[in-house]
């Protein structure tokens, strides 16, 4: 996975990515002066930043931002949920480009090394057998 891309391909979007020492979280979107941003913690390794700029970008995709509900706290966990969700997508996408996913592809693994938490245990199984049967239908594996 090529860092440089994802930040060309999200730039390409209209929003400029600035990585940046935050010490309380990984990353942020926000809207400034209409000027769409993600900020990324500097210190992470580069497979975390680009799952920050793909969650953060899902938030961009999702106009979050602009949703009055997100900020009630129990429909904002929602939102986060789903994001997260899209990112996972996102990620796994990228990694079957390049890696295409197997019978042998071990999931547990994959999450550890994606920074994924254990909470979507099921649905990354669920999305890597999707993955695995678009790679045999097509001939890819």
């Amino acid at each position: 996975m090529d860092l440089r891309k994802i930040i060309n391909d999200t730039e390409l979007l209209g929003i400029t990515i600035i990585f940046y020492n935050i010490p309380t979280v990984k990353g942020r979107y926000t809207i400034t002066n209409d000027k769409h941003c993600i900020y990324v913690d500097k210190n992470l390794s580069d497979i975390e930043k680009i799952n920050v700029i793909l969650h953060e970008l899902a938030h961009f995709i999702n106009n979050d931002l602009s949703n009055n509900l997100t900020f009630v706290p129990t429909y904002s966990h929602r939102i986060e949920h789903e994001t997260e969700k899209a990112r996972i997508i996102d990620f796994m996408n990228l990694v079957n480009q390049e890696y295409p996913i197997d019978q042998n592809f071990n999931y547990i693994e994959y999450m550890k090394s994606a920074c994924i938490p254990s909470e979507y245990e099921f649905f990354v199984r669920e999305i890597s057998q999707n993955f695995y049967q678009e790679n045999l239908e097509k001939g890819i594996i």
